[in-house]
């Protein structure tokens, strides 16, 4: 499984179980043992960061459905996304 799928797979994750809004920091915090746990594969956290920004700049999220809104932190020093359903 490659980090671009589990990134994928997370996403859509986060949209139907969790939150419809997170951030840089709970992806960096949980990608690493979501891809352990959920998918039994082991990257190194700058291959995952690589592989959100490669999903941002294409056309797989719209693919699936959904699209990102990119957000501020309330103190506005993190970067967030919201998920959102396309139309």
């Amino acid at each position: 499984m490659t980090a671009k799928k589990i990134v994928l797979y997370w996403i859509e994750n986060q949209m139907k179980n969790r939150s419809k809004v997170f951030y840089s920091y709970d992806f960096e915090t949980q990608i690493g043992n979501y891809g352990r746990l959920a998918h039994q594969k082991v990257h190194t956290p700058s291959t995952y960061s690589r592989a959100f920004r490669t999903i941002r700049s294409s056309d797989n999220l719209s693919r699936m459905g959904i699209k990102l809104i990119e957000i501020k932190d309330v103190k506005g020093k993190a970067k967030g996304w919201k998920i959102e359903k396309l139309s």
